[in-house]
């Protein structure tokens, strides 16, 4: 139990911690102040807060450089700290779990940097995140060649494919991915610039290894159909709209055959 520093009432434990909590999220050290026992001869009440105020603010965002790396570098360490404290401001940590705790800032950063620049950071963070949960995402056992040498001529139009649990599908309009992957080679950065086309990419992993790369529109197309649970024949008409007709069987064929040696198909199944 304390006291109030003017007067002898008595304050729980329970009231402490409250106000503590209340001081950090909120950064208002008024009304713990108003239950922490004063100290003779050591720093003020307001002062001690303080202490616990910025420790908070600087823990969370050692855990948001950990997960925005490519952030981190794009805009620069001053600059991602200014970032940091904004949305720990805007986002006051309910999770129990810390590797949570940034998952909304690249919507945060779309929402408070509309500039041009602003958005290619929202980019990167997208990026970020999404290596992150390729990363955490459960194991799957991958589709091989073997398993489609069994299919029946007949049932190739209705198969159907799960894509793997740790594949992350993005698009951008800035060249975020290249800058990130210069940033794993510790390679020279290119420089910051707006795409002449939207491009997808997408991140996936192989055991314990990351990858990250762009994808050609047609191929994004085939994965969308597929995560949107449509079966070959279904990939086959929305690419026939993208190129001639003759190219589209053999343009599938190779996409089968990059996904499975990436790793990128979980499960393939036929249904109607």
């Amino acid at each position: 139990e304390g006291r109030c520093p003017v007067g002898l009432k008595r304050v729980s434990l329970a009231e402490i911690q409250r106000a503590v909590q209340h001081c950090v999220l909120a950064h208002d050290p008024s009304v713990a102040s108003a239950v922490i026992a004063p100290t003779e001869g050591r720093a003020a009440a307001h002062d001690r807060l303080n202490i616990y105020l910025h420790g908070y603010v600087s823990r969370l965002t050692d855990i948001l450089r950990n997960d925005y790396s490519g952030l981190a570098t794009l805009v620069g360490e001053a600059k991602f700290s200014e970032l940091a404290e904004a949305y720990i401001a805007a986002y006051p940590s309910h999770e129990f779990n810390a590797r949570w705790y940034g998952a909304s800032l690249a919507d945060f950063l779309r929402g408070t940097a509309p500039d041009s620049e602003g958005q290619a950071a929202a980019e990167m963070a997208s990026l970020d995140w999404a290596i992150g949960l390729c990363f955490d995402a459960a194991d799957d056992i991958s589709v091989t060649p073997d398993d489609l040498q069994s299919v029946a001529p007949d049932q190739w139009p209705t198969l159907r494919f799960a894509l793997s649990r740790s594949l992350e599908r993005r698009g951008f309009a800035w060249n975020v991915g290249d800058i990130r992957r210069a940033i794993d080679r510790s390679e020279p950065l290119p420089a910051l610039c707006p795409l002449p086309d939207h491009q997808a990419w997408v991140v996936s992993r192989v055991d314990t290894k990351i990858f990250h790369r762009a994808v050609p529109p047609d191929e994004a197309v085939a994965l969308d159909t597929i995560a949107a649970q449509g079966n070959l024949a279904d990939v086959c008409e929305r690419l026939c709209e993208m190129r001639p007709a003759e190219s589209v069987v053999p343009r599938v064929v190779e996409l089968l055959q990059g996904w499975i040696a990436s790793h990128w198909l979980a499960r393939v199944y036929t249904a109607p």
